[in-house]
């Protein structure tokens, strides 16, 4: 009988089947492990999120770049007729004739310390400013020395200016001064003087020439017109006019106009008290315009206004005053006076208006470079790059109101940061650097003003 095994009995022995080592069967083994399950349900979360990012990489490189705005960057050039910028041209002495030499003169500021010059005897330097009493400083040569010892009063010495004009002048004085001596300097009366610059601590040669207004009155006025310094005897007062000077920057002087002071001495001829109060004075330019007494500048100088009685046989100094434009030309200007004003006759005398124009405003000869122009990050400020130069032997002083940035139509652009911080201070012969945040303007193009320099902007 044969029998068959039944489910109850015993299982025949039966051999494992070989595991597989693929990573797929390692991955379903450790599926199976419920221990392994969390980690590797973390590890499939990570990897999916790797592949979207890379996807998005992917599609991101593969599309067109959006164009993004461009980075403006101005151009900067000067706007005509202030580029460059057009200066006033002062006049200015430019040749010497003493007997038969010739000097060159270069105008320099006003010496510091010890003035030495240096040792080209052809040469010559003018103290830029010293318009009534020019002063001229000479190589200490011995030539040159030779020259002032021999000068004496025959002796005429001429100056001619850069406009042609020559003003002639009469010997005076020689002295020796110190080097630090500023009685040199002095413009009270019209002349010349010519130093004899030597070495640092010497003394030096100077010669005094007193203006010849007699060289200008003939050229220029009518023959009953006397020259300064003449007595003339009008009514029972002799007149004698002593000098004249143009006075500028002073207190009381109105915008655009200048003063004109007259120095004159009186002497009563007559047996009874002159009224002082009663002199009657006018003074005339070249071309016949009168200009009214000024009581401000009749007060200004070292001798008083009219005022008083004069008695009989004395004499005294006064002054009158004028207000005249501060563009006001010479060579000489006609100084009227008269005694009271129901007296018919006057006293005309030819008073000098010795030297150029006024100098011009040091803040109209600074001049403005601009290195840079450009943008902001942002696009939304204007940032302008430069430096200022002050050529002149004074302080240039730049305020806020002095710098504007506008468009064509007048649209004015808001400073925002000025780096110095204003003023700017710029001291003579020197440069200040600058850099100026203006607020973006809604035009392409804008005009920078700084002075008297103008610059165009396009972007």
């Amino acid at each position: 009988m044969s029998i068959l095994p039944g489910n109850d009995g015993p299982s025949p022995s039966v051999p494992p089947p070989t595991q597989s080592t693929s990573p797929l069967n390692r991955l379903k083994a450790s599926w199976g492990d419920s221990s392994k399950r969390p980690m590797l349900i973390f590890g499939f979360a990570a990897v999916g999120v790797a592949a979207v990012l890379l996807l998005v990489s992917v599609i991101q490189l593969a599309a067109p770049a959006e164009p993004t705005a461009p980075v403006l960057t101005p151009t900067v050039e000067c706007v005509p007729p202030n580029c460059p910028v057009s200066q006033p041209v002062a006049i200015v002495p430019r040749k010497l004739y003493v007997r038969d030499r010739t000097f060159e003169i270069t105008p320099i500021g006003v010496p510091k310390g010890n003035w030495t010059i240096g040792a080209d005897s052809a040469n010559g330097e003018w103290v830029f400013g010293s318009l009534v009493n020019y002063l001229v400083g000479l190589p200490g040569t011995q030539e040159n020395k030779d020259l002032m010892q021999a000068l004496s009063e025959a002796d005429k010495i001429t100056v001619e200016k850069s406009d042609g004009q020559t003003l002639e002048f009469k010997f005076g004085e020689r002295k020796m001064v110190a080097p630090d001596d500023k009685s040199v300097f002095t413009q009270q009366r019209p002349g010349l003087t010519l130093l004899l610059l030597g070495a640092d601590g010497e003394q030096r040669m100077v010669v005094t020439a007193d203006y010849l207004v007699d060289s200008e009155t003939n050229k220029s006025v009518p023959s009953k017109t006397v020259a300064i310094n003449t007595p003339v005897d009008i009514g029972p007062v002799r007149v004698k006019a002593l000098s004249g000077r143009l006075v500028e920057n002073a207190p009381g002087i109105p915008v655009g106009s200048a003063f004109y002071q007259v120095d004159f001495t009186a002497e009563n001829l007559s047996d009874a008290a002159v009224n002082v109060a009663d002199f009657v004075f006018e003074l005339r330019d070249y071309a016949g315009q009168k200009y009214k007494l000024s009581d401000t500048a009749s007060k200004l100088g070292p001798n008083p206004p009219p005022s008083g009685q004069l008695l009989p046989g004395l004499s005294s100094t006064f002054m009158s005053g004028f207000e005249v434009p501060s563009n006001i030309t010479g060579p000489i200007l006609t100084w009227g006076f008269k005694p009271a004003a129901s007296f018919n006759g006057q006293a005309t005398v030819a008073v000098p208006l010795v030297g150029p124009t006024p100098t011009p405003d040091p803040r109209s000869q600074a001049r403005v470079q601009i290195s840079q122009a450009y943008f902001s990050p942002d696009q939304k400020e204007l940032i302008v790059v430069g430096g200022i130069d002050n050529p002149t032997g004074a302080l240039v002083t730049v305020g806020e109101s002095d710098v504007v940035l506008k468009t064509p139509d007048g649209v004015l652009a808001a400073l925002k940061l000025p780096e110095p911080s204003f003023p700017w201070r710029i001291g003579p012969n020197d440069t200040v650097n600058f850099t100026l945040h203006f607020s973006r303007l809604p035009s392409n193009q804008a005009i920078l003003t700084i002075l008297n320099n103008s610059f165009k902007l396009s972007f």
